[in-house]
């Protein structure tokens, strides 16, 4: 028979970037310390996250099936949609390093004028990689997903009118861990291990 308390809903959630090699929490009731930057408001939409394998099948002479299958490669992707206009999103979407952006002050006047942020693109660029944690929350159930190593696989239009905000849709590939570790790590509350 079923169990209701297995039904897992991701009610809320929240994201957050670091450079890569930042210190993941130990458990998933551990804050995200030093270093680990919140993404701010996410579209209800939430977090969609894909998996695939390329196999290679080892065919057998006068068999239909294949006799074996071997795993080539794993790959997968994070995608969710941000509502805040931060330097950090801007970085992500655009594909700019902090470095690259100048901060010029507010001045009173007169004339006023506001603070604002500058920088360019256009050229090529290696990419932003990123460490990306990732807490999907339903009352005191975590799901928190931590992963070494990200960059932006993929951008969605951004979209500028009266009836939206103005949001950045952003898909993150896992890339090799540094020093060959774990690419993605789970803690996931209220799950028991069972064994055979």
């Amino acid at each position: 028979m079923g169990n209701a308390d297995n039904v897992k809903i991701g009610v809320k959630g929240k994201a957050y970037v670091a450079p890569v090699g930042t210190t993941f929490p130990t458990s998933p009731s551990v804050a995200w310390g030093t270093g680990w930057v919140d993404l701010g408001y996410m579209h209800p939409d939430g977090l969609e996250e894909a998996l695939g394998e390329d196999r290679t099948e080892i065919p057998a002479w006068g068999e239909e099936a294949p006799v074996k299958t071997r795993i080539k490669s794993r790959d997968g992707s994070f995608k969710m949609t941000f509502l805040e206009t931060t330097a950090e999103l801007l970085q992500l979407y655009y594909a700019v390093e902090a470095s690259d952006m100048t901060s010029t002050p507010a001045v009173t006047g007169p004339p006023a004028v506001p603070q604002f942020l500058s920088f360019g693109t256009g050229q090529a660029s290696p990419g932003i990689e990123r460490a990306l944690g990732i807490d999907i929350i339903e009352g005191d159930e975590i799901e928190r997903i931590m992963i070494a190593r990200v960059d932006v696989s993929d951008r969605g239009n951004r979209k500028r009118s009266a009836d939206d905000a103005s949001s950045f849709e952003l898909t993150f590939k896992p890339l090799a861990a540094p020093s060959g570790g774990q690419a993605v790590q789970r803690f996931i509350t209220n799950v028991t291990l069972t064994t055979p």
